[in-house]
């Protein structure tokens, strides 16, 4: 099927005059399914009322999550919207009565964030609420690199009674067309829903640090934190600092390092073909108070590879919309070493740019697409504390 065949007339609902759109999904900021929920969440309330329903599978979902925080997740709350939450309740029972409640028929649509590997029960049930109030529903599936068809195919009972199903993958959405058939929901594919791209994860981690020239400070931080890293562990990480300096101060503190052995440092110019390499193949990046326009940030960016940004006083300009960057604090080592062991995890994910999101958001409702707003002055509201 392509992409955009029938796509109105299946789901003319999406451009009726309503209320609100309805999106339901994880919820918690420290968490990527969670960040994913509110990037879209945030894209739609752009231009349009939002209900946003928060569905987790405990009270405590995200107990004992010492994780750093999400800078996208962080620019989303420092931004105006109009979104509307609410908690969807752990009860079965309960939980539905609650989507009946909250899935009104003059809602515009109903759109429901699928995990793989996540308790994705509730869709079911926030499916059939939309049928009842008579309300286009929607389900779109992240596609992640360990996902296979097996586990995509155990999603299929939730999401059959669907108008749309979206993945990220086109293998996933040839099964799902086969087994749903003609009489089930349309299933097509984009790629803000797709996490896959990256290499396998390497028994080696290469961390690949941008900083500032001559910032003698944040390369202490960086080397403390690295320093943390367990002699056990160390020989799985190499940690290569790339820094414009005057003077043997900066080779003298690699070399005065713990770690030294595991951490080079460069500081030439390098190309725009070493950049891009640089970032390719690294497992994460750390990059210092990036400015608007750095270009290690927008190639990392393209590279889709999860980011630690080290940041002083305020929030940094770069990173709306781009999922895979974290915050750190660029005085504290013990940030950067929670915010990297983050970063870490996330290293086989293939992150979407920013403009993937604006463009889902086009396709569904049909609006102009969004584009990321020029940087603002930095106010005392939009400070890191």
């Amino acid at each position: 099927m392509s992409p955009n065949s029938d796509f109105n007339e299946i789901l003319g609902g999406f451009m009726a005059v309503g209320s609100s759109i309805v999106v339901a999904g994880p919820s918690s900021s420290l968490t990527i399914p969670g960040i994913i929920t509110s990037q879209i969440v945030s894209s739609f309330s752009e231009a349009n009322s939002v209900v946003r329903i928060d569905v987790d599978s405990t009270s405590d979902f995200d107990a004992g999550l010492h994780r750093s925080k999400s800078l996208a997740a962080a620019h989303h709350s420092m931004s105006a919207s109009h979104v509307e939450t609410h908690q969807a309740p752990s009860s079965v029972r309960l939980r539905a009565q609650a989507f009946r409640d909250w899935l009104t028929p003059d809602a515009r649509a109903a759109i429901a964030i699928a995990w793989p590997g996540l308790d994705n029960a509730w869709i079911r049930q926030f499916v059939a609420a939309a049928k009842v109030a008579g309300v286009p529903s929607m389900v779109m599936c992240l596609s992640l690199p360990r996902t296979d068809v097996a586990k995509v195919r155990a999603l299929a009972d939730f999401m059959v009674e669907a108008d749309l199903v979206l993945v990220g993958n086109a293998s996933e959405s040839d099964a799902l067309a086969a087994m749903f058939g003609a009489s089930g929901p349309k299933v097509e594919v984009h790629k803000a829903l797709s996490l896959q791209g990256r290499s396998e994860r390497s028994s080696t981690h290469q961390i690949t640090a941008f900083l500032q020239r001559d910032n003698y400070e944040t390369l202490a931080t960086l080397l403390a934190a690295f320093d943390a890293i367990p002699e056990a562990w160390i020989e799985s990480y190499n940690l290569q600092v790339v820094m414009r300096f005057k003077g043997e101060m900066p080779e003298r503190m690699v070399a005065e390092s713990y770690h030294s052995e595991f951490v080079s440092l460069v500081g030439t110019d390098i190309s725009s073909s070493d950049l891009n390499r640089l970032c390719a193949s690294s497992s994460a990046l750390i990059i210092a108070d990036p400015a608007f326009d750095s270009r290690a940030f927008s190639v990392a960016v393209e590279c889709g590879v999860a980011i630690v940004v080290l940041a002083s006083t305020h929030l940094p300009d770069v990173g709306q919309g781009y999922v895979g960057a974290l915050l750190a604090d660029l005085n504290r080592p013990v940030s950067v070493r929670v915010a990297l062991s983050h970063a870490l995890r996330l290293s086989e994910l293939h992150f979407p740019p920013p403009d993937a999101w604006n463009e889902l958001v086009h396709r569904l409702i049909g609006t102009t697409p969004l584009r990321i707003l020029p940087p603002v002055p930095v106010s005392p509201s939009r400070r890191l504390g």
